[in-house]
């Protein structure tokens, strides 16, 4: 790997986990929040929800930034972050929701994935990939495990009274439910500060190594073609034009081609569209990497129903705490860190594609341990859940399925966007729409679609909530492996 990217790499990385301690770092107050500011508990699914909805809006800008730069799109990113957790904060003295969900878009809008995903692609070698996948994987395994560790922290010390000059003339209060805003403005103020100062803009030699694969794949198939032509004489197919295997051996072309793609390409073809239009993304699009970022989706809306949820969950289940909660969050995410470190080391020997299936099983099977058969036949004798039959999904239970399948559904990460960087085609390598906005916008999209879930089924019944949620996602973890074996042999690579 180029020395120059590799501290660009870490403080991608660096990025990468605070944006995810700060996503779970409210997790285990949200509902609390959601009550003290006037709120039900359904509303705290909201609260998690905002910033990936409007992070789908920021991707595609990040993403059109990041084709001339790296470190003016992540300082951008870093200061509306200190915006948006000052605006969380600050909601409690004004006992405002509308302020909090501001705050929360605020943060949406400086999501700094896209940047993260699009540099591991773009400045990581071909055979480092996994491994760098890996890396990000269990950074965001680190930044989830932080975020609740950091609230049990938090919700320890004493409540206090402090003002902020210039920001507002209220005195603010500093508790378990303030305290992760006021936290993370300041770290991403730091974190601001050390990429003002350290950055440099890395050298994209991983997607020219992209370019150069397929160029000689290219080369080898068109001498193949040749050799067959030679010993059994010319075909029809020989006699259409070669533009597709052209394209490749000329660079000026690369924009317009790909290998695999949806799309039938002859001679006859006219104009190109843009890098920049859906339409170039359509175009260049592959059955392989359609079917990544399928497995993307589903698997985040699995893991939000088991991780956004669980404040709600358990707060009206099991009466716990936000230190319960906290230390949930905080022992997931610590498994889920020797668990990545394994998978990492597994890379070296196995294929991704069949990593990824062992792995989502494992998932599914975390999930099967939460649900609760017996609230499928009784849910009016208690107000909780069934305690006193054999078959209900107690805390314990609850616990140990949540930690199969947070551990499973993150490792799986890994190989799945390691798949996918390496099926995409080089055309969308490049552009807005290229393979890191692709896997953001499916991977937030899917958390979205997950924290809206979890509201609307909280609104139908928060005595059910926990079978509304996992049932689902259950079903779509063992979609996804159908998917999977269905096309395992478009993602042998």
């Amino acid at each position: 790997m180029d020395p120059a990217n590799v501290w660009p790499l870490i403080l991608n990385l660096l990025s990468c986990y605070l944006f995810m301690m700060n996503t779970y770092i409210i997790e285990p107050s949200s509902a609390y929040y959601a009550n003290a500011l006037g709120s039900s508990d359904a509303m705290s699914g909201i609260m998690m929800g905002m910033a990936p909805w409007f992070a789908l809006l920021s991707a595609v800008g990040y993403s059109v930034w990041t084709n001339a730069s790296y470190k003016q799109p992540i300082l951008f990113a870093g200061t509306l972050m200190v915006i948006g957790n000052t605006l969380y904060g600050v909601a409690y003295s004004y006992e405002s929701m509308q302020m909090c969900l501001i705050g929360r878009a605020i943060s949406g809008f400086g999501a700094p994935r896209i940047i993260n995903r699009r540099y591991v692609a773009d400045a990581t070698p071909f055979k480092l990939r996994t491994m760098s996948s890996a890396a990000f994987a269990l950074t965001t395994a680190l930044g989830a495990a932080s975020g609740p560790g950091i609230a049990i922290l938090l919700d320890m010390i004493p409540e206090f009274q402090f003002s902020i000059p210039f920001v507002t003339d209220r005195e603010q209060t500093f508790n378990g439910m303030t305290g992760p805003g006021f936290l993370m403005a300041i770290l991403w103020f730091i974190y601001s500060i050390l990429i003002a100062i350290t950055f440099r803009e890395p050298n994209r030699s991983g997607l020219d190594e992209l370019k150069q694969r397929e160029q000689r794949d290219a080369v080898a198939m068109k001498a193949k073609s040749r050799k067959v032509e030679e010993d059994n004489g010319p075909s029809l197919e020989a006699l259409r034009p070669t533009d597709t295997m052209d394209s490749f051996a000329d660079e000026d072309n690369d924009d317009d081609i790909s290998v695999g793609s949806f799309n039938t390409i002859d001679g006859s073809s006219s104009s190109s569209p843009s890098k920049h239009s859906p339409l170039y993304c359509m175009k260049h699009m592959t059955r392989a990497t359609a079917l990544c970022m399928v497995l993307i989706f589903m698997k985040r809306i699995a893991l939000e129903s088991i991780v956004g949820s669980t404040s709600v969950i358990t707060k009206n289940r099991y009466a716990w705490s936000i230190r319960n909660v906290g230390v949930l969050h905080l022992v997931n995410g610590l498994i889920v860190i020797p668990v990545s470190i394994f998978a990492g080391y597994l890379s070296q020997f196995r294929e991704d594609r069949y990593l990824a299936m062992w792995f989502m099983g494992i998932t599914s099977a975390g999930m099967f341990l939460m649900v609760d058969f017996t609230d499928l036949a009784d849910i009016d004798s208690s107000d909780t859940y069934n305690e006193d039959l054999a078959w209900s999904v107690g805390p314990y239970q609850y616990i140990a399925g949540s930690l199969i399948a947070f551990s499973g559904v993150e490792a799986c990460e890994s190989f799945v966007a390691s798949l996918m960087s390496k099926c995409v085609p080089s055309a969308l390598a490049v552009g807005t729409f290229n393979s890191g906005l692709l896997a953001t916008l499916v991977g937030t999209g899917g958390r979205a679609v997950g924290d809206l879930f979890i509201t609307a089924m909280g609104l139908i019944s928060i005595r059910n909530l926990l079978n509304l949620l996992i049932i689902p996602g259950l079903v779509l973890m063992l979609l996804g492996m159908f998917l999977l074996w269905r096309n395992y042999k478009i993602v042998a690579v």
